[in-house]
């Protein structure tokens, strides 16, 4: 009997000892939705990216709307969850959610968006940058001349109007002979693109060029192109694998690869490490790559226009290279790189 005490009184020990054996790490995602190929593929990612770090990740789906989102984010809270990461329908509409989170003592990651709300990490890319030299893609490609159109996400999405603002402002500096005829949210659905894509195309016979902030915009708007026999180019966001015909034949001469799986795991990773106390700037950005094919790359730098790119067989390959460049056995400073 007294050696049945001592061995329970030393695993409460343990248990009071180490967080993990007294309470499971929970990891609650609010997501804007789990539909888009974009979102289904970050989760898949974040699911191995789960069991690599041994987390259990609760994914939850907004459905495109912020109240659901905010009901999401407050449950999280009063379940006393280990982190809270969220892809924010509004930066600003969440702000006071993630406060109550983190007056609880629970980190928060908002995933692909710069939100100030007192303590927060945020996931980040570079995609003012990014999203201009897709504007210079498109613009060169086009000789300087013509009519484009841009399919974004939401208004008030940091990833989508920062991207938006890239395109915009670099195409009205750098391109002034290319109109943009039209700019269309779509809160990332694709049926809301390929109606837009269809008004324009209706509307502006000679449009030349759509494009997306994100890719499965695009794939939509070339859909309904190629139905009615227009062909245009494009110009991406994401590194979807879909995207590998329209980049080799030349008709996307420019997608940038964040990649859904890398995002996916790389943010349950950040999660994960918080949870478990470890040490990271507010502010962590992702590695990313500009993919063309090698002949896309080459008329373009015959054009003026100079950058490094990966092809699409590369691209394959870094796409899915996630446990080997965030997973639990490498550094925490493998979490974030240089802006």
């Amino acid at each position: 009997m007294r050696a049945l005490l001592k061995a329970s009184v030393a695993l409460l020990a343990l248990a009071l000892a180490t967080p993990s054996i007294a309470k499971d790490k929970v990891l609650g995602l609010a997501a804007i939705d789990l539909q888009n190929s974009f979102f289904v593929r970050m989760k898949e990612a974040g699911d191995v990216a789960s069991k690599d770090y041994g987390v259990k990740a609760t994914w939850q789906s907004a459905e495109g709307s912020l109240e659901k989102q905010v009901g999401i984010i407050e449950n999280f809270v009063n379940q006393g969850v280990s982190a809270i990461l969220i892809d924010p329908i509004d930066k600003n509409a969440v702000v006071p959610a993630i406060k109550k989170a983190l007056a609880a003592g629970i980190p928060v990651i908002t995933m692909g968006n710069k939100v100030e709300a007192g303590g927060n990490y945020s996931t980040l890319y570079p995609d003012y940058d990014n999203m201009s030299m897709v504007a210079r893609a498109v613009g060169t490609s086009l000789g300087g001349e013509g009519e484009v159109a841009l399919l974004v996400g939401s208004r008030g999405n940091f990833v989508s109007d920062t991207r938006e603002k890239g395109f915009v402002e670099t195409m009205k500096k750098e391109f002034p002979k290319i109109k943009i005829v039209g700019i269309e949210p779509t809160g990332w659905d694709a049926a809301k693109a390929t109606n837009a894509a269809q008004t324009w195309l209706t509307t502006y016979p000679d449009l030349k060029a759509i494009a997306c902030i994100s890719d499965s915009l695009c794939l939509a708007a070339d859909s309904v192109a190629s139905s009615m026999n227009i062909n245009l180019i494009y110009g991406g966001y994401d590194g979807d694998a879909e995207m590998k015909d329209l980049i080799d034949n030349g008709k996307m001469v420019m997608d940038v690869l964040t990649g859904a799986y890398r995002v996916g795991y790389w943010n349950i990773a950040v999660a994960a490490r918080l949870a478990n106390g470890e040490k990271m700037p507010n502010d962590l950005f992702m590695p990313t790559y500009f993919v063309t094919s090698d002949a896309t790359a080459e008329k373009l730098k015959k054009a003026g226009l100079n950058f490094e790119h990966i092809n699409t067989d590369k691209e394959a390959v870094e796409a899915k290279n996630y446990t080997e460049q965030l997973g639990p056995k490498v550094p925490t400073s493998a979490m974030t790189v240089g802006k």
